[in-house]
């Protein structure tokens, strides 16, 4: 169970750090690149479009796996990952 927590929270935090990356290094500077009203608009439907269920599990469902990992290191204290498993979770 802790090794396919730790699996899961390592591809959720990959997954939304590199939306985050992804966002911060090209899309912002294309958005201030734009008119200042088109730059407003193309903001606002990103902020429509990105409420999907896809981004919206994988970001609110990494954090529900970081939690359950924090407290299954918890529980297995005494395994040799648990430590690194509390880590990751927190």
């Amino acid at each position: 169970m802790m090794t396919i927590a730790a699996i899961l929270l390592c591809i959720g935090a990959g997954t939304v750090g590199g939306v985050f990356f992804a966002f911060s290094t090209f899309v912002m500077k294309a958005l201030a690149q734009l008119p200042a009203a088109h730059g407003v608009a193309a903001m606002q439907r990103i902020n429509v479009v990105v409420l999907n269920p896809m981004f919206l599990g994988v970001f609110l469902g990494s954090a529900v796996v970081a939690f359950g990992a924090v407290v299954l290191s918890g529980s297995a204290w005494s395994s040799a990952g648990a430590p690194w498993l509390l880590a990751a979770g927190l």
